[in-house]
């Protein structure tokens, strides 16, 4: 039968089918009532301002919104009186729908709103009101998890903090798991006034400008281990918040209280800004003098990461984040670090919304790219957020200088020498003077069993993965096989279990052996796969140095929530730090690897990196208090340094691996010139861009004023362009910042180059621009694509300013795309046609397909009120490359759009029906979409949240894409693309039976599929 006929039979077979009664569908409908009727944690954002940005515009209460510079004083009589004022705007709202019993916390300094515990009915009601923004389901995040001043160029004469810049009276709130207090690198005494040198000087007073206050350690009643402790003048606060984590769900040996139970937050917290030359001494084991990024600086400790009875239980919730935030805002914090993130790519978070009004008052903020890595597109929110500075890890030269390594000779793309460490006990390789042979991976592969390929073992070296027994039973099994030796590599399980370490075995291990690093084991059982032959030597005096690379679990870019913008923002070290611990580990912790008793640990995770920001951040607050949080990413993004390495090879990191590069934090307090922007540019950002953060008319309002929504327009030292049809032309605001030599009587003088691979032609006008300093200008840089670059892959280069003394370098990345189109079109009748232009951004042939169209499977019933029901069973078939579900105003009750019902969706049968996807819009226009969906069963229930009086007539409607044409219309395009031009495509339909239709026309280039889509949607009944 040909493929046509076999779509069509299956097609066929779609439809709707009677749901027979059964444990599956009534499990599926006890599921959904029970989640309209339970309560969960909701955040909820009103209109009007914070108090950070509230302009005066209620009568009676004056602004509070602050002058650049300033800070806030939460005592103030304005401020004490607006938040009174929003104070009973949240209470009048949540009566609409609840009581005040339900509210668990009010947000007012840089978010406008509060969380409750709700029915997702109530919260949809809430949703809908003209007094609300937005409302979230509350979510679980996590934490994202030698001596780096020296790595960083910070100590030594003429180096950062012999300039005097060591955070001096700049406050850094660690909103983490919490802190141990009586660590020394918290310790109130006195420690060098130039950071490594100068004068022991005592911290003085708290600043004027931080008004926070309180210390909750000492709930010896919920754990004994929680001595009371005093805070002082370095660990000015720690507060905790655990109303939204829920205190009956943490475990009986955290901490309820402010005291750390798990060491990230302390670990953060020392390396953002702990004291200076600290002594580390793990097992006995003294390991040298640690110091935090800005030693001198003060540390308030927000604590919102709690311990559950099972690991996956630990996190922190937003409604907790969102009441951290909001205090340290309103205590006066200088710079945030927030080494926590998920995977959402919304800018819309709760989080990212409070980090940008928080922001737009001076506070900066580092935050962790992610531990999702290698793969690209892994980075998170609110990493992705471009009001906040993310930061990738990398690898420094504390820790990665290895013992040994297994230096690999062939085949010539695995050559190197890949970092090691040697098993302790048994059998040396200084004993047996080294091994060269073939290296063979086992079977199974983590070789706790005996290894059922012997005979390619015997002789060679076995390469085998972490994890599942003791590292002996694996020698053995190695050894029973007749290897040489055994290479084991770590098993990528999490950030903790990616890089090498010490294998202790005891004397019955006949072979030597090493550990390598996860990557390494993974490219070379890689290469085995493919029919390569990989020959290794494993020996004791085989140096590998993996400094100066991104570390394989740093989460990449592009950047899921608006592709233009390039993150991560730069890359710091974040592995194997050794930094400040906790002696009282929870017992998940000590699971996860903590060990009891021991006051400092090396950790690795992007959540190590970003507090070598937030410390960099530090030092630049001290010297240029003036700045806003984007100038002072600006300066350390143009003078990072982008001479790094992939985790693996030789190649050159990228902008998604990197950002701008590794921190240079010297460079940084002269950084010539600097890209800044502020609220209003972030906000008309969003006004095109992922989600919109303020209504209709205010980005009206901005487009009048010129004010751009397009990514690739917004004033970052960093240039991206997600689709590069043809040619684009962006735009970037300079300005020259008081340096350490005088400006010259008529200023600088910057000429621009470029670097840019083969494929995109690149002008910059003006190329020379001249400026005193606090003067601005603005350039503009057009970007063309020649036709020799491949279509629909990413590109990577640099545009650097420079005046013979400053490098001002911006990273860019750019995707040439072949085509622009239409992304929806649609249209009515049985019979009728559409056309639409499209642009192209190559030469050569041209054609467009039709996947569809295909007519919706449909389902008619009605609903009562407040009621749930389940609709009859949609049948996918096999084949279908998207599925989609829908609900339309037009046919939910009289079709007059303010009927308001919901859909979720549930399947496969197979698998249980799992819960699906769910549309809650407000009215009925609803959707749920699943591309390449697995087939089968799947039920829609549906839910009658607003509706009028009595019964609610409505249609569900499945369609089921084939993945080819099913006849019914025809597809007119040109032949051939011509570069920069543009062509008509047209859309003729006919004959149709009366239903709903759904099509996409795909485009390609020859055998090439380009990017673009369109979605066809026709009605004809």
């Amino acid at each position: 039968m040909p493929i046509l006929g076999i779509i069509f039979l299956s097609t066929a077979i779609a439809g709707v089918v009677q749901a027979e009664p059964g444990s599956k569908l009534s499990g599926v409908m006890a599921d959904a009532l029970q989640k309209r009727t339970e309560k969960h944690l909701y955040i909820v954002r009103l209109k009007g301002d914070p108090v950070l940005t509230y302009e005066g515009n209620t009568a009676g209460i004056a602004a509070t919104r602050l002058a650049r510079g300033a800070k806030i004083n939460a005592r103030s009589a304005n401020v004490r009186k607006y938040v009174q004022h929003l104070d009973r705007r949240h209470e009048l709202v949540l009566s609409t729908v609840s009581s005040a019993a339900d509210k668990v916390y009010s947000y007012r300094y840089a978010f406008n709103g509060f969380s409750a515990r709700l029915t997702e009915k109530q919260a949809r009601a809430l949703e809908n009101s003209g007094e609300v923004m937005q409302v979230w389901k509350d979510k679980l995040q996590k934490p994202q998890t030698n001596n780096t001043p020296d790595f960083l160029e910070l100590t030594g004469s003429g180096n950062s903090w012999s300039q005097g810049y060591v955070g001096e009276d700049i406050v850094i709130g660690i909103i983490d798991t919490g802190i141990y207090p009586e660590h020394p690198s918290f310790a109130d005494t006195r420690t060098p006034r130039d950071g490594d040198r100068g004068r022991y000087i005592p911290y003085d007073a708290p600043p004027a400008s931080f008004k926070g206050a309180g210390c909750a350690f000492g709930n010896e009643e919920f754990n004994e281990n929680d001595a009371p402790f005093e805070c002082n003048n370095k660990l000015l606060k720690a507060d905790f918040f655990v109303d939204a984590y829920g205190v009956d769900q943490i475990l009986d040996d955290e901490f309820l209280s402010g005291r750390d139970s798990d060491g990230h937050g302390s670990h953060t917290a020392s390396t953002a800004g702990g004291n200076y030359d600290v002594e580390a001494i793990i097992n006995g084991e003294f390991l040298g003098g640690i110091s935090g990024m800005a030693p001198r600086a003060r540390i308030a400790s927000y604590k919102i990461c709690w311990a559950g009875p099972e690991l996956e239980d630990n996190g922190c919730w937003y409604g907790d984040a969102m009441a951290a935030i909001d205090q340290a805002v309103a205590d006066g914090v200088d710079v945030i670090n927030y080494s926590i993130g998920g995977p959402e790519t919304s800018f819309a978070t709760p989080d990212s919304i409070a980090f940008l009004t928080a922001s737009s008052a001076g506070v900066w903020v580092a935050t962790s790219a992610g531990n999702a890595g290698p793969n690209p597109q892994t980075l998170g929110t609110p990493a992705g957020a471009p009001w906040v500075t993310s930061v990738g890890a990398t690898q420094d030269d504390e820790v990665f200088h290895f013992p040994t390594a297994l230096e690999v000779s062939a085949p010539d793309s695995l050559v190197g020498e890949y970092a090691g460490e040697e098993g302790i006990g048994g059998v040396t390789l200084a004993s047996v003077g080294g091994v060269t042979s073939t290296v063979v991976p086992g079977t199974p592969a983590d070789g706790c069993e005996a290894l059922t390929n012997a005979d390619a073992i015997n002789g060679n070296i076995a390469l085998i993965m972490r994890g599942t027994c003791y590292f002996i039973n694996k020698y053995h099994n190695a050894a029973a096989a007749g290897a040489k030796a055994i290479v084991i590599y770590n098993d990528g399980a999490n950030p903790g279990r990616m890089d090498p370490f010490p294998i202790f075995v005891d004397e019955t291990a006949t072979i030597p052996g090493i550990m390598i690093g996860f990557e390494d084991g993974d490219r070379i059982n890689t290469a085995v796969a493919d029919g390569e032959t990989v020959i290794g030597t494993i020996a004791p005096g085989i140096p590998a140095s993996l400094v100066d690379r991104i570390v394989g679990f740093s989460s990449r870019g592009p950047n899921g929530g608006a592709p233009d913008i390039i993150k991560p923002d730069l890359a710091a070290p974040g592995v194997q730090i050794l930094a400040a611990e906790t002696p009282f580990p929870n017992s998940g912790a000590i699971e996860e690897g903590s060990i009891a008793g021991q006051m400092f640990g090396d950790l690795s995770g992007t959540s190590m990196a970003s507090p070598h920001v937030a410390g960099a951040f530090a030092l630049l607050k001290e010297a240029h208090p003036d700045w806003s949080p984007a100038m002072g990413r600006s300066a350390l993004m143009t003078t990072a340094r982008a001479d790094l390495k992939k985790s693996s090879g030789e190649d050159a990191a990228d902008p998604f691996d990197i950002g701008a590069g590794h921190i240079v934090p010297g460079s940084a307090y002269d950084p010539g010139l600097v890209y800044d922007a502020g609220l209003v540019h972030y906000l008309a950002f969003s006004c095109g861009n992922n989600v919109q953060l303020v209504d209709d008319e205010t980005c009206a309002f901005f487009q009048s004023q010129g004010t751009s929504s397009d990514g690739s327009d917004l004033n970052l030292p960093s240039i991206g362009i997600a689709d590069l049809v043809a040619s684009q032309t962006i735009t970037r605001t300079v300005t020259q910042m008081p340096g350490g030599s005088p400006s010259r009587r008529f200023g600088l003088r910057y000429t621009v180059s470029v670097d840019m691979p083969a494929g995109v032609a690149v002008t910059v006008s003006p190329s020379l621009i001249q400026l005193r300093d606090g003067e601005s200008a603005t350039y503009q840089v057009t970007f063309t694509s020649t036709g020799d670059a491949l279509l629909d892959e990413w590109l990577f280069g640099s545009l650097t300013w420079s005046d013979g003394r400053h490098s001002v370098r911006s990273p860019i990345a750019l995707k040439p795309a072949g085509l622009s189109a239409p992304t929806q079109i649609s249209g009515s009748g049985a019979a009728g046609s559409q056309a639409f232009d499209v642009t192209f951004g190559y030469s050569g042939s041209f054609a467009a397909g039709m996947n569809g169209l295909t007519a919706a499977v449909e389902s008619a019933n009605s609903i009562e009120d407040g009621a749930v029901n389940q609709s009859d069973a949609f049948v996918i078939p096999e084949g279908a490359t998207l599925a989609r579900f829908s609900l339309f105003d037009a046919d939910v009750g009289d079709g007059s759009g303010l009927d308001d019902l919901d859909i979720e969706v549930y399947g496969p049968e197979s698998e249980g029906f799992p819960f699906v996807d769910y549309s809650y819009q407000n009215g009925s226009e609803e959707e749920v979409t699943i591309v390449n969906p697995q087939p089968g069963l799947y039920v829609v229930v549906v839910y009658d949240f607003a509706t009028a009086e009595g019964p609610t007539a409505y249609t569900v409607y499945n369609f089921n894409l084939p993945g080819a044409d099913l006849g019914n219309s025809v597809i007119s395009a040109p032949a051939a693309a011509v570069f920069g031009g543009t062509g008509s495509v047209g859309v003729d339909w006919s004959e149709l039976a009366p239903s709903r239709y759904l099509g996409i026309i795909n485009y390609s280039k020859g055998e090439t599929v380009l990017g673009a889509q369109t979605e066809v949607s026709i009605d004809a009944r």
